[in-house]
Formats: C-alpha cells, sequence, structure tokens
C-alpha cells in the first residue's frame, strides 16, 4: 500500500520517503491477533534531512525601473543547505557566511537576493538552489522590469 510518500509493506514496514523533520515524532504499529491487539510505539527523529525551500519568491514579479527588488530563498535541511542563484546572464551567486554585493545586486547569507535600482537588463529568469548531501530543492521567478 503506498500513500503519497509512506508506504506500508506486506511484511508490517512502513518506509517514509524523503523524510524532513516534518515527519518526527511517535508512530503506532497496531497489530490485531487472535489473542488481541499488540501495539508497539516507534518515537522517530530527524537528524539529517534533503533541504526544503520554506521562503520563497512569487513565481513572476512586476516592478519599475529604479525600483528595489527582494527574492526570499530560505531553506531547512541538515547539514546546512548551500543556497545558489541562477541569473538571467546565465551566472551563478553562491550565499555565503558575509553579505555579498554584486554590482546591484545584494545576496543575504540566509539567502535572500536583493536587487537595487532595478533595469531592463535585470529582467529574466532567477533560480534559488538548496542543496546538501542529501538532495536539492529549487524555485525560480521571472522579473519583469
Amino acid at each position: 500500500q503506498t500513500r503519497g510518500r509512506f508506504s506500508l509493506w506486506e511484511n508490517g514496514t512502513l518506509m517514509v520517503r524523503d523524510a524532513s523533520v516534518f515527519d518526527r515524532g511517535t508512530y503506532m504499529c497496531k497489530v490485531d491477533t487472535e489473542y488481541g491487539p499488540s501495539v508497539m510505539n516507534f518515537p522517530v527523529i530527524v537528524i539529517a534531512y534533503p533541504p526544503r525551500i520554506t521562503s520563497e519568491p512569487t513565481p513572476v514579479i512586476y516592478t519599475r525601473p529604479g525600483n528595489t527588488v527582494k527574492m526570499n530563498c530560505m531553506a531547512m535541511g541538515i547539514p546546512k543547505a548551500e543556497i545558489t542563484w541562477d541569473l538571467p546572464d546565465k551566472s551563478h551567486l553562491t550565499a555565503g557566511a558575509q553579505a555579498r554585493l554584486y554590482g546591484n545586486r545584494f545576496l543575504h547569507p540566509q539567502g535572500s537576493l536583493t536587487i537595487q535600482q532595478a533595469t531592463h537588463r535585470d529582467a529574466g529568469f532567477y533560480k534559488c538552489t538548496a542543496k546538501n548531501i542529501l538532495g536539492t530543492d529549487s524555485k525560480t521567478t521571472y522579473i519583469h522590469v
């Protein structure tokens, strides 16, 4: 039996795919026998999980020339996810321990990207990717200037 990310095998094994911190808690296995029910509890703590972007930009952003545009890209993941941005000019930015300024683009350590005084050259697709050893998650937005 499969329901979403959960599969129950014939031998009673429960399998959870793409586990995240939200799957933590106590799972209860109940077996009905001719002698009555038997119950066993399994506490589950998720200590490593692939990234999941929890704060993301809207799919399309409309702005006027000269305005400031801020796109959030924050992710949960253990080990901590590395945040990168792919820009319309095919360049790549990687968030570091310190805030960084790339021309008119400001990259925050948590992954947010701010475009200051936007021009028509800033229009296009921006892709945010969160990656750790267990997997990746990405979101794309299009900026119209």
